[in-house]
Formats: structure tokens, sequence, C-alpha cells
């Protein structure tokens, strides 16, 4: 059944709560990122600019935090009004597009706001012992990672624990002050070689359809360990570690092995990326799951 969307309609969802227009445009990621921003996130963030006004009692900190807010309702209005006119013509409804979950979702997520600051939760123990957020800075894991990502790393004592094909955060073993973000491709007690860029563990060729090699070049051994590298064996406690953007990644094959001390999790979710080159958000990697 055909249900265009009204442009007004969805705008007036977001007056009342940004997130609730996208779903009603279809968008249940896009609206789930602007409800999680809305009441958990930006909460926190007003929280500690009014601490920071109060503290300076400064003119400018007060309107810059108006002028955020202000803003931000605005994005959030402007993207719902937005797609809805592309909607305009011909739209499938979702399962979901009920006026009574749109309500529900209102009240759900005034309930969450409003326990959310009573719990006495130790922010400290949650981001060392549970999740952390991270931003990738470099370009050396894409196209799984790009620049501008924002990632959620689980630092629960399991996921300081990887397996082959995992994403790990840990620290630099030639500056431990910076953190490193890489993919595991050997553990202790494999055999790592690259053979013409090619890698191969254990003497059998590993399928990486997540890696991308963008130099046609082909160094050789006595000049640069990056296509041609090994066979080494993992000592034990340890890792082997490579970037997916192959041919520009700094990894195992320059500086060594990662001490399994120095691991600090392992990457499971982007939770926003913006493209800095088209200052644009990236919204179909908002809540993808990196593999």
């Amino acid at each position: 059944m055909n249900k265009p969307r009204k442009w007004w309609v969805a705008g007036l969802w977001n007056l009342l709560h940004p997130g609730i227009g996208q779903v009603y445009n279809g968008q249940a990621r896009k609206g789930m990122i602007f409800l999680f921003l809305t009441n958990i996130l930006l909460p926190f963030l007003f929280l500690k600019s009014l601490t920071l006004y109060l503290n300076s009692l400064s003119l400018a900190v007060l309107v810059a935090v108006v002028f955020a807010a202000l803003a931000y309702y605005f994005v959030a209005v402007t993207d719902a009004v937005r797609v809805a006119r592309k909607l305009e013509s011909e739209y499938q409804p979702k399962k979901y597009n009920k006026w009574y979950v749109y309500v529900g979702i209102v009240v759900a997520a005034a309930v969450v706001s409003v326990i959310l600051p009573s719990l006495d939760l130790d922010r400290e123990t949650i981001r060392s012992k549970y999740m952390q957020a991270y931003k990738l800075p470099s370009g050396s894991m894409e196209p799984t990672l790009l620049i501008g990502d924002h990632i959620l790393v689980d630092q629960r004592q399991t996921a300081r624990n990887p397996n082959r094909g995992d994403i790990i955060i840990f620290k630099y073993p030639e500056d431990e002050t910076k953190d490193f973000v890489k993919r595991v491709e050997g553990i202790g007690g494999d055999i790592v070689e690259v053979r013409k860029k090619s890698l191969f563990i254990n003497n059998k060729p590993v399928v990486e359809n997540q890696v991308v090699h963008l130099e046609k070049d082909i160094i050789e051994k006595n000049q640069n360990p990056r296509d041609h590298f090994g066979p080494v064996t993992v000592p034990k406690d340890s890792y082997f570690v490579m970037g997916d953007n192959r041919d520009r990644a700094y990894d195992s094959r320059f500086w060594g092995f990662v001490d399994k001390s120095k691991v600090k999790g392992t990457v499971r979710q982007i939770y926003w990326s913006w493209d800095r080159k088209k200052s644009n958000v990236r919204w179909d990697r908002l809540g993808r799951k990196v593999l």
C-alpha cells in the first residue's frame, strides 16, 4: 500500500522529539542515532557545559551552548523534512510506521532520560572495563574503517583475548602514549609470511576480502618488508597485526608483535562517522558492526 510521507508531519514529529521524524520516514537506524544523541549524549554534554558556565560565568559559553542546541534541532528537523519531500509521491510503509509506535518511542525516551541521570554509574569503571569510544585519525584500516569514523571498543576481559580476524585497539609498542587500531592476523605459535603482498599463515594462503592494495609495484624484501616478510613465528601471548589498507599501513611487518598485555579491546561498532572532505555525515555507516 502506497502511503506517501508528508514533510510537515515529519517536521512536527522531530520538533516533538528528534529522531521520530526519521522513523516516520522509514529510516529507523538514523532515528535511533538521533534518539541516542537527544536522550543520552546531549544531556551529558549539556550538564558538562552548564558546569563550565557556572564556573566561568562566561556569556560566550552560554551562547555557544544555546546555539549548539538550536543548531542540533535545526539539523534534525531539516533532515526529516528533506527526506520526506523525496517520499511525497511514493512510500511503502514499514511495519513500525504506526502512530502508537512513535508515541511509544517518545514515552520510552522520556523514561530513559529521567532514569539514566539518577543511576549512580561510575563512568571511569565503564570506560576502563566495558566500552570506550575512539575516533579514527588515519586511513590504515580503510576501507573497513575510514578517517572520521567513531568506534566503540569492547574492553571486557574476553575482548582482550582476540582471535584471528578481530580488529583491536592496543598500545603502540614504540610509543605507549598512542593507541593503534589494526587487524589480528597471527596469534601465538602461528607462522606468518608475506609473499608478493599475499599473506600466508602456517604456510597456507589467507583469503582477505576486506584488504585492499593500492600500490601496483612490488618492493623487494631487502629494501622494505611491506610486500615480502618473514616467515616469523608469533611468540606466546602475542599478536601479529596488520592494516587492511595493506600498502599504506605501518604495522607488525615494520615494528614487531603486540604483547597481550597491551591490548585494550576489540572494535565492535561504528557509532558516528564524519566525512571532513565533503562536510557530511556518513549516515550509511552509523550503527554498522565492524567485521
